[in-house]
């Protein structure tokens, strides 16, 4: 899919902007989401109820601290996060500069690891 084609949306409180960079309803179950989380932001999600989703955060620039319920993971350029999305997630950018991070989440997945 051509960057230009990508759909974008901005948080408009936060500045917070995702990119979804995979293709709609890709044959693979993968989806590629490019973030920018601007300095000081914080995003929360709550969890995802019985659906099977996997997702792994690879950081590209930056540092951002990851909750995963109650457990913080700070992660900085070039770490990578393997966790499923069964509870509340928080991303947080405690740093001065911004940070851009890539999440690639995989449907049909079954397990609970963090």
């Amino acid at each position: 899919m051509r960057v230009a084609d990508q759909p974008q949306w901005r948080d408009p409180d936060s500045g917070y902007l995702r990119r979804h960079a995979s293709p709609p309803d890709a044959a693979s179950g993968i989806e590629i989401i490019v973030v920018d989380l601007p300095a000081g932001a914080r995003v929360s999600y709550s969890p995802w109820g019985r659906n099977a989703f996997t997702q792994q955060l690879l950081m590209l620039e930056g540092a951002v601290c990851v909750h995963i319920d109650a457990k913080t993971v700070r992660l900085r350029e070039g770490d990578c996060l393997d966790f499923d999305v069964m509870r509340a997630v928080t991303f947080e950018n405690e740093a001065r500069q911004d940070a851009r991070y890539v999440i690639i989440t995989r449907r049909g997945a079954s397990y609970g690891k963090m």
